[in-house]
């Protein structure tokens, strides 16, 4: 027999999309307060946004400028990640700095 038990890779492609959805909704609570951040700051402000890794539970605080944010989500295959979640982050890791990492998706293609 090759392959996962029946229902096992159901149970695992829904943990991937679970990991997913709130990495994307961590990024999604990032824009709306970056969107807010520019009506009563400057692009040198810096802000503490969610970490946008692929951990579910993730609750890891990332200080950033907008400015630096604002370059990272111009490419949409682009995340900002902790240090500490860089390295076991499902993407790869595009630019690391004091503060933060930037992750990226796809970086090697499928084939």
């Amino acid at each position: 027999m090759t392959g996962p038990p029946p229902g096992r890779a159901d149970s695992t492609a829904a943990a991937a999309y679970g990991r997913l959805g709130a990495a994307i909704a961590r990024a999604d609570e990032n824009r709306a307060l970056v969107a807010e951040a520019y009506k009563i700051t400057s692009p040198q402000t810096a802000l503490a946004l969610r970490c946008e890794c692929m951990h579910r539970l993730c609750t890891e605080v990332v200080v950033l400028t907008l400015e630096e944010y604002e370059e990272i989500a111009a490419d949409p295959a682009q995340a900002v990640a902790a240090l500490s979640h860089a390295d076991v982050d499902e993407r790869y890791v595009v630019k690391r700095t004091s503060r933060f990492s930037v992750v990226e998706e796809g970086l090697f293609g499928s084939g």
